[in-house]
Order: structure tokens, then C-alpha cells, then sequence
């Protein structure tokens, strides 16, 4: 009779997961598209541009441009629901690899049973982790290699150089920003000791060699993409600085008091995309904060294990960036796992200390803790499921992506278009995008640094064809100060809203319905009637 090994079905449970969420779902992300876009002129001999013939670097992910171009090559031409299901299930690959190095690392380090339910359930049943696994983005790759680094960084013999630059190289391919999770590991382990007992001489040479042989492993990127688009760095990056808060250090002192409140975004790493837009149980907020507080500032505790004092000192480093950018849903998962591993770590060395002391109180109190905290996770989930299915119906595919094949039906070539989700739309028009902050597009990028802060002004220095917008953002003071659209004509709404209406249970609703609505205007040039 076969042994059974908890170990496959931890990897189980990491694959079948997301591709569960897919298959209810069918949920496919407004980002995707634009590097889709990328990826698809790629493998149709235009380059690796979103416009043919204009190198603009419009994409963040080495590999989440190259994966989707390999999936859409394989899959072949205008099948773009086959080429997701191919990325979708190397993302399940990914996910499962991961799941097999934290299962043998997690035993190396003596976590005992209490610590895997938390461990695995909170990290691979984590709504945004499946989500953004399976909607076209590079998280599931982001997330192995993370998890990669720390496995190696916690080997007991200690890491090898080989690993660690294979994780290095690997995080830099999938995000270039990624060298701040790298670090924040890498920090943590040369700068948390553990107990006298179990330390050990920091293995400077295997760091550095590590860390230098994966900076060569990326080099042919940087380099290529330096000659290819003048630049090494993505346009993306470029046309987002204008809007990106200025950090300043008094701020940044500041934030370790906001996250023991509660006020500072580090609670996304506990909590469902965009819940502050409504529609979620106040206590998951409560909830989310003490989980987030703990496992930033846990690593003050010399006598906790070791494992969760290093992945929470990660989490504190990280809080700074996390807290100085605009975050991003996507951004969040390895930030969340590291979380997961300190918490993970922290409720089994509890449970484990009780249990050798006699405290059967406190041991059923761990063990009631961790099985709670997976039965929520579980809800959240569930719950996340059936707001991204309702999401990907009504919104991207009754209205985003009804929008892009309208202006592809109606729209002349050569014609352009100003809008801010450029994704759905950019991609399903083929039109020239002039999107707001210009990711696509160095016109738009020119024309806010030349003081064109405001979509008005930006429509009425580039007259584009058509201006895609919100109600809400038509409705804005400024183009009733400018009066732009007067040359323009309103030719189109969509409007899922009163399909929502119909629903009796939506959690989130409040982000759901934000991108709901949308208005499409068609500029008045003599000769050319509106369709």
C-alpha cells in the first residue's frame, strides 16, 4: 500500500488551486493586455513594441512579456483565451515548485504540523496569489523565485552560490524592482543571528559570489534592451514617476507608527485588491492589521525562532518601500508570503514551546488560531472568486474589451484615442493609444512634463480621434473650465451598472462598480460624420 506524503498534496493543493480560481472565474487582467499587445507584435515579426515601427518600452516583466509571446505562439493567432490557459498553467507549474521547496525547507527548520496548516493554507489559498497567477500577470514567477531565495537563504548547510544567483537572476527577469526583495532577504539573514547556539559565521563569499553571478545572468537583458529601446529602463516606469509621491525621509520615519494603527497600506498584505474602495467586513480590516503588525515588528522578539524573525525583519524593510509607492494589488503577494512565513513560523514555535511546558491552554489556542485564520482565508477567497467572475463579465468583457472591438469596427486607420485603461481597449482597437499617464505613449509623457497635469490638457494638446472616459471623470471641472469636449461629439456609452443591480450578493461591489461605466467621444473634423 502507497505512503501517504503530506508533501504532494501541499504541491497539489498549489497547483489545482489556481487553476480552480481560473476555471471559476475566467479572469483575465486589464495590465495583461498591454504587455499582450507587446507580446503579440513580438511573434508576428513587428519587434517587441506596442506600436510597430516605435520602440517604447511598455512593459515592467522581461519574462511577463516573453511568456505570453511563447504562450501566443504556440497557441497561434487571434486565440488569445488558449494562450492565457497556456500561461495559466505554467503559472500552476511555478506555484507547485514553490509549494515543494517551502514544504522541504519548512521541515529542514523544524516546523511542526500547527505551523504547515498556517503555512500553506494562508499562502497558497491567498485570493490575490491565485488571482494574479492566472490573469496574465508575472506573479506566480515573482512568488517562486522569492521563495527560492529565502529556501536557499535558510538552507542549515548554508546557501550555495549557483541557487542563490538562479534566484537573484530570476526575481531581476520577472521584476527589475525585485532587487529590494532580494536585499530585504538578504539583509535579514546577515543581519538576524538567531541564538549563539545555532549561529554561524555569515557566508559572505556565497552572498557575494551569488549575488554577482545573478547581476551577470541579467546583463543580456539590460543590455539588450538598452541598445533596443535606448533606455534599460521600462517606459512604464518613466511615465509613472510624474505621479509618483515624493518620498520624504520625515514621512518614512513615520511609517512604522502608522502600520501599529493600522493607517498605512501595509495592511493589504492581508486583505482582498482594492477593499478600500468598499463592499468587505469591517473586521477583516481588524483583522488584516494585527496580522500585519505582527509580522513586521515580530523580528524584536529574540526568542521566537529564528525563520520568523529574518522573513519578519524582510517585511519591515519592505514596509518602506510598500509605503512610498502607489501599491499596486499586483505588487503585494511575495511581500505576503514572507508575512505568512513569519507568522507561520512564529504561532508553531508558540504552540511548541506550550506543548513541551505542559500549557494544553495555550497549544489548543495555536492550534484554534491557525485553523481559523485558513477557514477566513478560505472565505476570502471564495468570496474574491465570485467578485472577479462577476468583475470579468460585466466589466472587462461587457464593457472594456466591447469598447476596444467597437473602435476597431468603427475607427479609420491611422486614427488614436485618449483614454486611462489602456489595456482591454488598446489592445482590441489596435489604435495608437495616447493613455493616461502615458505608459504606451512618449507623447503623453512629453506633454505632462511640459505642464499638461490634467486630462483636458492633455486631450487638447494631442486632439486625438476619440477620448475614452468614466462619467465621473467627464464630469470633472476641468473640462468644464477648458470647455475640450466642445469638440467632440458623444457617440457611445456602456453601462453594466444595472446589471450589477441584478446581483443580490457582491462582495466588493464598490471597486466593481467604479470601472462600470464609460462614455466614448469622437472628435468633430470636418467631412467625417459620427457612426
Amino acid at each position: 500500500m502507497p505512503t501517504f506524503r503530506p508533501r504532494w498534496l501541499v504541491v497539489a493543493l498549489a497547483a489545482l488551486a489556481p487553476l480552480l480560481f481560473a476555471a471559476i472565474t475566467h479572469h483575465a487582467w486589464e495590465d495583461y493586455f498591454i504587455t499582450l499587445r507587446s507580446s503579440r507584435n513580438l511573434v508576428e515579426g513587428h519587434g517587441l513594441v506596442f506600436n510597430p515601427g516605435e520602440r517604447v518600452h511598455t512593459f515592467t516583466s522581461p519574462l511577463g512579456v516573453l511568456l505570453p509571446a511563447l504562450c501566443t505562439a504556440v497557441a497561434g493567432p487571434n486565440r488569445e483565451e488558449a494562450a492565457l490557459w497556456l500561461f495559466r498553467l505554467c503559472s500552476a507549474a511555478f506555484l507547485a515548485v514553490a509549494a515543494s521547496l517551502v514544504w522541504r525547507r519548512a521541515l529542514s527548520l523544524g516546523l511542526g504540523p500547527v505551523g504547515r496548516v498556517l503555512l500553506f493554507g494562508l499562502l497558497f489559498l491567498d485570493a490575490k496569489l491565485l488571482d494574479f497567477s492566472i490573469n496574465g500577470m508575472e506573479t506566480a514567477l515573482l512568488v517562486l523565485f522569492v521563495l527560492l531565495l529565502w529556501s536557499e537563504l535558510e538552507a542549515p548547510a548554508g546557501p550555495r552560490p549557483g541557487v542563490l544567483a538562479l534566484a537573484v537572476a530570476g526575481l531581476m527577469w520577472t521584476r527589475p524592482d525585485s532587487f529590494i526583495l532580494g536585499a530585504a532577504l538578504i539583509g535579514a539573514r546577515v543581519l538576524i543571528r538567531g541564538p549563539a547556539a545555532e549561529a554561524r559565521p555569515v557566508p559572505w563569499s556565497s552572498l557575494l559570489r551569488g549575488v554577482v553571478l545573478g547581476g551577470v545572468l541579467y546583463l543580456p537583458w539590460f543590455a539588450w534592451a538598452w541598445w533596443y529601446y535606448g533606455t534599460p529602463v521600462p517606459h512604464t516606469v518613466i511615465a509613472k514617476s510624474a505621479y509618483t509621491p515624493a518620498v520624504h525621509l520625515a514621512n518614512l520615519l513615520l511609517v512604522p507608527w502608522q502600520t501599529l494603527l493600522g493607517r498605512s497600506m501595509l495592511v493589504d498584505l492581508f486583505l482582498p485588491a482594492y477593499w478600500n474602495f468598499g463592499g468587505w467586513p469591517r473586521f477583516l480590516v481588524y483583522v488584516a492589521h494585527a496580522l500585519a503588525g505582527l509580522t513586521t515588528f515580530a523580528w524584536l522578539v529574540p526568542a521566537i525562532p529564528t525563520p520568523a524573525r529574518r522573513a519578519s525583519f524582510a517585511v519591515f524593510i519592505g514596509m518602506f518601500y510598500l509605503c512610498s509607492i502607489l501599491l499596486f494589488p499586483w505588487y503585494v503577494p511575495p511581500w505576503t508570503a514572507l508575512a505568512v512565513i513569519a507568522l507561520a513560523f512564529l504561532i508553531d514555535g508558540m504552540h511548541q514551546a506550550a506543548v513541551a511546558l505542559g500549557r494544553k491552554g495555550v497549544a489548543q489556542a495555536c492550534r484554534a488560531v491557525a485553523v481559523a485564520l485558513v477557514a477566513l482565508q478560505v472565505a476570502v477567497t471564495a468570496a474574491v472568486a465570485w467578485q472577479m467572475r462577476v468583475e470579468q463579465a460585466e466589466v472587462e468583457t461587457g464593457v472594456r474589451r466591447s469598447i476596444g472591438e467597437w473602435l476597431r469596427r468603427h475607427a479609420a486607420p491611422g486614427d488614436t484615442v485618449f483614454l486611462e485603461p489602456l489595456g482591454y481597449i488598446g489592445y482590441f482597437s489596435q489604435l495608437k493609444t495616447y493613455d493616461f499617464p502615458g505608459l504606451s505613449s512618449p507623447e503623453v509623457v512629453a506633454a505632462v512634463r511640459g505642464g499638461a497635469r490634467r486630462y483636458a490638457d492633455v486631450i487638447a494638446r494631442l486632439r486625438p480621434d476619440w477620448v475614452v472616459l468614466r462619467p465621473a471623470e467627464a464630469a470633472r471641472e476641468e473640462f468644464a473650465s477648458t470647455g475640450v469636449l466642445r469638440d467632440y461629439a458623444l457617440v457611445q456609452t456602456w453601462d453594466a451598472v444595472p446589471r450589477l443591480d441584478q446581483i443580490a450578493l457582491l462582495p466588493g461591489r464598490g471597486w466593481i462598480e467604479s470601472e462600470a461605466r464609460f462614455v466614448l467621444f469622437q472628435r468633430l473634423t470636418p467631412g467625417r460624420l459620427a457612426p
